[in-house]
């Protein structure tokens, strides 16, 4: 279960609603937020600039509720949500608003929102079983399931440990999504490689259908099962850095403080073979 920060029970007083008297009159509004954050930095260190502070979080809540009229409960519901995800650290944030004795024998009447921050994730793709037609086939499928900014160039490299198999067609995808890493992994990447026939197998440089994995999420620095983002071997291998320096030289690794431009440039393209034949954005 993912960290979690809870504002409870803030009660304030707004214009809201269509009614003239709703116009006229504030009106009570009881708000629960749920905010989904790593909490990690904040547990190690026992110090307050690693941790969300919520407190202003809630002072800009408050200054917009009270400071603003809205003639729905959902439009102000998502507004606060907006103000939550201001906060870079805030990964998502679940809004309940509601309006107490709006409805004649009812307690309350009220909404809940949920809203993910979108990411833009760096996917590193392989494969050298009839590599051409899966990686086309994973990249159309990715589109089909997130936001696809961009695709790099194709490049074919010799194969890692295990030499006695085809060479590999490596390559990187830029997306944008509002899902979580471990949700990206399990909801959209790992359903791609089984539908493509990826068979898991206790060597890692075993020949493989397709290989999709998160290089970069964003800024974040997190796990996501025994792996880790951002991905370790992009600054080992070029076969990873050259294609993810290829769809954006000037983005800053949040680790080292590198641009993968940089990170490319010092690995070099030794066993990298540009393959300009193979196109992959989906036509």
């Amino acid at each position: 279960m993912a960290d979690q920060i809870h504002i409870k029970d803030l009660l304030l007083r707004t214009v809201i609603g269509i009614n003239a008297e709703e116009r006229r009159d504030r009106q009570d509004v009881l708000i629960n937020i749920t905010l989904t954050a790593d909490l990690c930095p904040a547990g190690h260190s026992d110090n307050i600039e690693d941790a969300v502070n919520y407190r202003s979080i809630t002072k800009q809540i408050i200054q917009l509720v009270e400071g603003s009229q809205f003639y729905l409960v959902e439009k102000l519901a998502a507004e606060i949500a907006a103000v939550c995800l201001a906060d870079p650290r805030v990964e998502s944030a679940r809004v309940t608003v509601e309006k107490p004795g709006a409805l004649r024998f009812a307690r309350s009447v009220g909404v809940t929102v949920e809203r993910n921050r979108m990411e833009r994730v760096f996917i590193a793709m392989g494969s050298n079983i009839e590599a051409e037609r899966n990686l086309r086939q994973a990249v159309h499928l990715l589109a089909g399931r997130c936001r696809l900014l961009a695709v790099s160039p194709v490049y074919e490299t010799l194969p890692v440990g295990t030499t006695d198999q085809p060479n590999f067609l490596n390559a990187a995808a830029l997306i944008e999504t509002d899902l979580s890493p471990a949700a990206l992994k399990s909801q959209v990447l790992q359903p791609i490689e089984r539908h493509l026939g990826r068979r898991r197998s206790a060597d890692k440089n075993a020949p493989r259908t397709i290989d999709l994995d998160i290089s970069l999420y964003g800024q974040r620095v997190t796990e996501v099962g025994d792996r880790h983002i951002p991905d370790p071997e992009i600054l080992c291998y070029p076969h990873l850095a050259r294609p993810l320096a290829d769809l954006s030289p000037d983005f800053v690794h949040p680790v080292t403080g590198e641009t993968l431009g940089e990170i490319a440039l010092r690995l070099g393209d030794s066993g990298l073979t540009l393959r300009p034949d193979i196109a992959l954005w989906p036509a």
